[in-house]
């Protein structure tokens, strides 16, 4: 089904005017009958319009719709003059539901319910959890909600934003032990971050807080920790019985900051996560285990076979997914050769991304390999990683969880220190894969895996859990419920 389909007023709309049409079929007045087809059919092709955003003006398209029920009350005011079977009441009856619906849909944008996920392009894990998040709340409740994303750290300051971005690109690859330093100084004094969001509060408190009266959310949620407390603490000044989600993007080892802001509820990826919030001293009740929120084709199968003979690689050998994102190009160039050469035969899609400099490099040590596949930026990363039998990838908090959800075992050739240490520990003490050494052979690390496969698959069957962004969609939905 369509998001528009699951839609309240539309299936409402469907219901009643199956009613009204099912009495009036059922007489002997074809005229009637047949305008009234008429009118239902433009009425249902103009809420699916707006609802699926279709045709620019929106309210245009509802405006419409409005009218076309109008006209089905005044074609049923009309029936009472022709003679036919329906008594008054029930005619009372299905014009006082035309009514209903005339009204809801004339009071859609105000009921319809805005939630804004804040969330920042620091890496992928954040922006990718929170597009898992509106696509899961579209799967299921079609347009009862109005889903935004927002580039909080863009909102705030788009300086302090681009300057944060080439910090932390730059530190990540050229200076680890720096961002390590600062990570783990501003985790140990977290206090830090609280100074920060303070500092910046009185000359940011004006702008969001005219940006939150804008858009009038029902929710708050955020994917991004660092400036949470100022988040919460403006829309929980000016909003009486405001509620405010963080959905922990890190596992086990998780920033301080996390816990820093007046947050009603977390969601997090496993239970190791919820421990180690509650050691930070939070409440067990607030927080929500619900897994780490994935786009929905990881719960679909995939026809490998027919995948691999698509990029023309052959179906009956292994196929190795390697993603360099965020290394050294020396060290990617290693690992390329490294499985060439542990197997000449083995199929090795290689997904670069938006990197255009190592793409070239790795397309020259890999020419004239006819089972190699060297690919840029892609949407469907989803269906790649289904695909392989082996993953090779740095331990990037996304990626490591796509990877579970869809239980293929991962080679983690990289860590950035502090952030994504956690993710290591959880390859590491649920065996979902290896987490090589700085002098590892990543063949020996293919060779192993292959051998014990059945083991692995056992373990990551245990932990995969495709479905978490539907099981936070209906808790979200739940939650807002309670309040009506």
């Amino acid at each position: 089904m369509l998001p528009f389909q699951k839609t309240t007023v539309y299936r409402k709309a469907l219901e009643t005017l199956q009613q009204v049409l099912h009495e009036y079929t059922r007489q002997n007045d074809p005229n009637l009958a047949g305008r009234l087809q008429e009118e239902a059919f433009d009425v249902t092709t103009n809420l699916a319009k707006a609802f699926s955003k279709l045709k620019k003006d929106e309210q245009m398209q509802l405006k419409s719709s409005i009218e076309g029920v109008v006209s089905m009350i005044a074609l049923l005011d009309l029936s009472q003059q022709s003679k036919n079977n329906i008594s008054s009441v029930k005619r009372e009856l299905l014009v006082d539901k035309l009514r209903c619906l005339q009204s809801d849909i004339e009071n859609f944008k105000k009921t319809q319910k805005k939630i804004l996920i804040l969330s920042a392009k620091m890496g992928h894990g954040h922006m990718s959890a929170s597009s898992a998040i509106e696509e899961a709340i579209q799967e299921r409740y079609g347009y009862d909600y109005d889903v935004e994303i927002i580039d909080f750290v863009e909102l705030l300051s788009s300086t302090m934003n681009a300057f944060s971005k080439r910090y932390y690109e730059s530190s990540v690859k050229f200076a680890p032990n720096m961002y390590k330093l600062l990570y783990e100084s501003s985790n140990k004094n977290v206090q830090i971050i609280k100074l920060l969001n303070q500092i910046n509060y009185p000359f940011v408190l004006s702008k969001i807080k005219k940006f939150f009266e804008e858009k009038q959310p029902a929710l708050l949620i955020s994917t991004f920790p660092i400036w949470n407390y100022l988040a919460a603490d403006i829309w929980k000044k000016y909003n009486k019985d405001a509620k405010f989600i963080s959905v922990v993007t890190d596992s086990i080892t998780i920033h301080n900051s996390w816990v820093l802001a007046d947050t009603d509820h977390y969601i997090v990826a496993n239970e190791d996560t919820k421990q180690s919030l509650i050691d930070l001293g939070e409440q067990e009740e607030k927080i929500k285990t619900l897994g780490f929120p994935v786009k929905l084709d990881f719960m679909e199968n995939i026809d490998q076979k027919a995948f691999l003979k698509k990029l023309k690689l052959n179906p009956k050998k292994k196929t190795i997914l390697f993603l360099p994102t965020s290394q050294g190009t020396r060290k990617n160039q290693k690992i390329v050769k490294s499985i060439m050469e542990f197997d000449p035969h083995v199929n090795l899609i290689i997904i670069t991304g938006r990197d255009s400099k190592n793409k070239p490099k790795l397309e020259k040590i890999t020419s004239g390999r006819e089972n190699v596949r060297i690919i840029g930026w892609t949407n469907k990363m989803s269906d790649f990683i289904k695909a392989a039998d082996i993953v090779v990838t740095k331990a990037g908090g996304a990626t490591i969880m796509e990877c579970i959800a869809a239980a293929k075992p991962m080679i983690i050739t990289s860590v950035i220190p502090g952030q994504e240490e956690g993710n290591a520990q959880l390859i590491k003490k649920y065996h979902l894969g290896i987490v090589c050494g700085s002098r590892d052979n990543i063949a020996e690390h293919i060779d192993y895996i292959n051998k014990n496969r059945s083991t692995f698959d056992r373990y990551l069957t245990k932990q995969s859990n495709p479905k978490a962004a539907l099981d936070i969609a209906e808790f979200i939905h739940e939650l807002l419920e309670a309040e009506v």
